[in-house]
Formats: structure tokens, C-alpha cells, sequence
């Protein structure tokens, strides 16, 4: 199906976030803020590549490199990516000068087994247009026991032609307090970030744009949607948004969004441009 275009209308601190592995996350260098010519196409997709694909590596990864080319997107922040299907999504794509970094978040029930390291391992991806300065994985607060699934969030830092763009993303848990520890992990982490530098924040959050844990992503960020009274639906079982593009003020510039379903998953991709 095809994109359909819609116009715009006129740890708990860091130390909440535990580190799986990191490279240094500082914020951007300030010369990036002088390159705003170039805009940002910024797709967010939960392929649903486990449970909705059954671990199906090659039509899945066909699929989604073909979208992520045709739209010319800039930067790609993936969800429920299992391990085998980042890797044949990166070889697709990186004849086209796109680079893929990938978070293992959990182990999946029926992706591939591929290697010593990730096994049936799926998890978070972004794939960007440009070169990885930086890269950061934190694993997210779950303070209040339960049987989900653990959750991480993927930072790096992206430089694209003119342009600097620290690019983060992570599928939150479903719903309960864990959800609310996990949000406010990542709005106190990312919030001093996005007001001195560049930041695309995106994923599936599970939540709607009523939600009062996302008040101060609204407050801090512009998402691309730009309304929150009559958002734009992500999800397709049960209509409703709950996939975002976040984008810093000041440096960053909601220009347009468009939707599609795939036919691939439970959500359609998302993408936001930014000037």
C-alpha cells in the first residue's frame, strides 16, 4: 500500500538507565547546529518480526530495505527486529551507503539462531544514511516485577552530509508502572540532550498522545505529528497511535508525516521529515 501524505496543521537520571554497553553519549558538537539545510527523513517501523513473521528472514528483510530506499529515508529506527533479519536488512541496504546498528532486547521464540553471540536474539535497530560516531545501550528500569520481556533503548550519534543527529530508539514495555519508570528514565535522560543538540527520539512507547507520562516529551520535543488532540494512527489492530517520532526544538523542524501498512505487521511504518 501506499504511503498516504498528510499535511501538517498551522534517570529518572541517567543512573536509571543501566548500561549494556556504551560508547561516549555526549551531546552533539555545536557545529552541528549550524548544518539545518539538509532535512531529516526519519522512519520508525515494530516490524512485528517475531511474533507476526515467525522469524521470516528473507522476504521480511527484502521488504523493508526496498521501503526504507524508495522513501530515501535518512534514519530508520526499527522494533522487534529479530538478529537474522538485521543482518540481511543491513547487507540489502549497504550497497545504497546506509550503515545498521542493532540492541538485543530479548531472545525471540522463532527467530533464526545465528550465531554464538545473539542466538535467536531480537531486539532494536537503527539504520542511518551516513556514519555511527557513537553508539549507547541501556537496559530500562523495571522496578516492579512482572513477566515482560526486558527493554533497552539504542542511542548513536549519526553524521549524515552537513549534518549531526543523535538518533534514539527503544520499544517501551505494554502498559503498568513499568511503563511510567521506564518513560520518565528516558525523559530525564533525553531531555538536557535535546536542548543544546540535534535528537530524534522514536519507537513504539505503548502509549497514546492523551498519556500523561508523555507530557513532558510534548513539553521538550516537537513530534512530528505535531497534534496530540487528533493524532495520526500507527497502530492497526486496535486503531490508535502509539508510535512516535520526536524531534528537539530548535534544531529540528516537523515538515510533513505519512503512514502505510505493510502488510508486514501489526503496525504501519511511520515516517516524519524534519527540517
Amino acid at each position: 500500500m501506499r504511503f498516504r501524505r498528510l499535511a501538517l496543521a498551522a534517570m529518572i537520571a541517567v543512573a536509571a538507565l543501566v548500561p549494556v554497553t556504551a560508547a561516549p553519549a555526549a551531546a552533539m558538537p555545536a557545529a552541528a547546529a549550524v548544518s539545518r539545510v539538509m532535512p531529516v527523513r526519519a522512519v520508525t517501523f515494530n516490524i512485528c518480526g517475531n511474533v507476526c513473521r515467525g522469524g521470516e528472514t528473507a522476504a521480511t528483510s527484502a521488504n523493508i530495505a526496498y521501503r526504507i530506499y524508495r522513501l530515501r529515508a535518512t534514519v530508520a529506527l526499527l522494533q522487534e527486529v529479530c538478529y537474522s533479519q538485521f543482518l540481511a536488512l543491513q547487507a540489502r541496504l549497504a550497497p545504497y551507503g546506509y550503515r545498521a546498528t542493532f540492541a538485543r532486547q530479548a531472545g525471540g521464540g522463532q527467530c533464526d539462531n545465528d550465531d554464538t553471540k545473539h542466538g535467536t536474539a531480537f531486539g532494536v535497530a537503527i539504520v542511518a544514511r551516513g556514519s555511527f560516531a557513537s553508539r549507547v545501550i541501556y537496559r530500562l528500569p523495571s522496578p516492579y516485577r512482572d513477566a515482560s520481556e526486558g527493554r533497552v533503548v539504542l542511542g548513536a550519534t549519526v553524521v549524515l552530509p552537513r549534518r549531526t543527529v543523535f538518533v534514539v530508539t527503544t520499544h517501551t514495555t505494554t502498559r503498568g508502572p513499568n511503563l511510567a519508570a521506564q518513560l520518565a528514565a528516558l525523559r530525564h535522560w533525553l531531555t538536557p540532550i535535546a536542548a543544546t543538540s540535534p535528537v530524534i527520539f522514536g519507537g513504539d512507547l505503548n502509549s497514546t498522545p492523551q498519556d500523561s507520562a508523555l507530557n513532558g516529551f510534548y513539553t521538550s520535543f516537537t513530534e512530528a505529528n505535531r497534534t496530540r488532540t487528533r493524532p495520526l494512527s500507527t497502530f492497526i489492530p486496535v486503531p490508535r497511535k502509539i508510535d512516535y517520532l520526536f524531534g528537539s526544538p530548535g534544531f529540528l523542524t516537523p515538515a510533513g508525516v505519512a503512514r502505510a501498512d505493510t502488510g508486514y505487521s501489526d503496525h504501519c511504518m511511520y515516517l516524519g521529515v524534519f527540517r
